[in-house]
């Protein structure tokens, strides 16, 4: 797996080498999340709390039901 500088070199080289604006400003949180996927540990909020990446609490979808025929009857 490439480290962080690779990857956010890749990361700019494929934008365009930005000066500003949101690449520029965001490469380095997205490096970090590219090399957190391949880390054993955990990745960490930059605030200090664990970031939540699986088992998050979710609601199940309620089933839906098909209409097939219309209701209305002319």
């Amino acid at each position: 797996m490439a480290n962080k500088e690779q990857i956010v070199k890749a990361i700019l080289d494929a934008s365009g080498n930005p000066d500003s604006g949101v690449v520029r400003v965001n490469v380095e949180k997205w490096a970090d999340a590219i090399v957190a996927l391949d880390s054993e540990t955990p990745p960490k909020a930059s605030d200090g709390e664990d970031v939540v990446t699986e088992s998050a609490p979710f609601e199940r979808a309620k089933k839906e039901t098909r209409v097939t025929k219309p209701t209305d009857i002319r």
